[in-house]
């Protein structure tokens, strides 16, 4: 054997040639076997699989980790969290009967293959797809009868998705058939209110309506929650924003996804005289500006905002910085946001919110395209030109009367049946219930 530990004829091939062999044995002989093997390892419903983020794989973030840490101490369920990386520390502190698995190793197809109840966080095909350094992946297929799957699905949506989206956008999303088949299994899909039961049962067709469960987002649980009961992963990041805006209110940015497949679809690319007027107006009310772009980044073509990050009056709390939405919303005073449901979060803490959509009715028509009308939808000022969204925030900074109109409380109610800390513990009991019936 080699130092590396393996056979010196593996070791003598190219690596590009060792990666190729290595796909091609899981695709076709390592995952189909067990996709069989799925079929008859009897399930165990005291298992709980748990996953992180599915396109980053050192986070454990978001509803799962919520309802991970309401379980947490629980001795008599078996929590099992699956990674991409076998030395990923995920800061579990305090957990019990808790194990934390590599995906893509054969210790964790075992395991996976035991558990009885699935959680979410995106799909089946997104969260137990085994992934190659060329970006391509492999899906596993479980069994989707013989066990329970429930999805944690991490937000409220404005924007249309899955089943609504235009034909081209559907078909891009539903290019592995798996993903579609799937929600016609699930046995639970949070949602938050009645009017988001409805726009989730019908992004997730064939789902079953009486398969989505109202007990609100678990993560929000950790916009309203002490800061001493945070896990203490979010604890440091609270701490570490609060450092960052030193003292002085934080202007959270947070625009939505841009698909450059789609074409006239771009970030706004804003001018270094707009970006001077912005920082004289954040200086004028003594404030900075944190910038988060959404995760998922396709394409070169990005929002220039990020060239002028400087962390005095323009910070970078982007993913590889923060990992949560939490902490930055409890330190903020407002939301900038276009699409973007990081809005409807901060309603939960009662923040002002103001929308730049310079792109509007390009985005209703040729993109995503928007489930409700933003009158309707969204309590603060809607502008689409930088001037009027450059007003509207010195108007805010100076005197917010926003949260106190009745539109605001209005909108609130639309996204939020519960308004407490008690989301992630309804979707236990929910789960619980589940398991306990024949």
């Amino acid at each position: 054997m080699t130092s590396a530990g393996r056979p010196p004829e593996a070791a003598a091939l190219p690596i590009g040639q060792r990666h190729i062999d290595s796909r091609f044995l899981a695709r076709w002989l390592l995952l189909p076997l067990w996709c069989l093997l799925d079929r008859v390892v009897p399930k165990r419903r005291d298992c709980w699989a748990f996953f992180v983020h599915p396109l980053k794989d050192e986070q454990f973030i978001e509803n799962a980790r919520a309802v991970f840490e309401a379980v947490k101490d629980d001795g008599q369920i078996h929590k099992l969290v699956f990674t991409r990386r076998g030395d990923v520390n995920l800061r579990l502190e305090g957990a019990r009967n808790t194990t934390v698995l590599d995906l893509q190793s054969l210790a964790g197809l075992w395991a996976l293959a035991r558990c009885g109840v699935y959680l979410l966080t995106n799909a089946v095909a997104m969260d137990m797809s085994w992934r190659w350094t060329d970006g391509t992946f492999s899906v596993l297929r479980p069994s989707l009868t013989r066990r329970r799957l429930i999805n944690l699905w991490h937000g409220i949506p404005l924007k249309r998705l899955f089943a609504l989206t235009n034909p081209e956008a559907q078909q891009r999303a539903d290019r592995v058939a798996l993903r579609r088949k799937e929600r016609a299994y699930y046995h639970g899909l949070i949602c938050s209110s009645d009017i988001d039961s409805y726009a989730m049962a019908s992004i997730f067709y064939p789902i079953d309506f009486s398969c989505v469960w109202l007990t609100g987002l678990p993560r929000n649980d950790f916009l309203l929650m002490d800061e001493v009961a945070l896990p203490i992963g979010l604890r440091d990041e609270v701490e570490r924003v609060r450092q960052s805006r030193a003292g002085k209110r934080l202007i959270t940015y947070a625009p939505t996804f841009r698909d450059s497949s789609v074409q006239g679809s771009c970030y706004y690319q804003f001018s270094d005289d707009e970006i001077e007027r912005l920082k004289a107006l954040l200086r004028k009310h003594d404030a900075v500006l944190g910038f988060r772009m959404h995760y998922f980044r396709k394409g070169e073509q990005l929002f220039n905002m990020e060239r002028h990050i400087d962390g005095e009056t323009i910070l970078d709390l982007g993913h590889s910085v923060i990992s949560e939405l939490a902490p930055i919303l409890r330190e903020s005073s407002v939301v900038i946001t276009d699409y973007s449901s990081v809005y409807i979060d901060a309603l939960y803490l009662d923040l002002p919110v103001l929308s730049f959509a310079y792109d509007l009715e390009h985005y209703r028509t040729q993109q995503n395209g928007l489930l409700y009308d933003m009158d309707i939808a969204f309590p603060g000022a809607v502008t689409e030109r930088f001037d009027d969204l450059l007003e509207a925030l010195d108007r805010e900074l100076a005197q917010s009367t926003q949260i106190a109109g009745e539109r605001y409380r209005m909108v609130k109610k639309l996204f939020f049946k519960y308004l407490d800390c008690q989301n992630a513990q309804r979707v236990v009991d929910r789960i619980k219930l589940l398991c306990a019936m024949p």
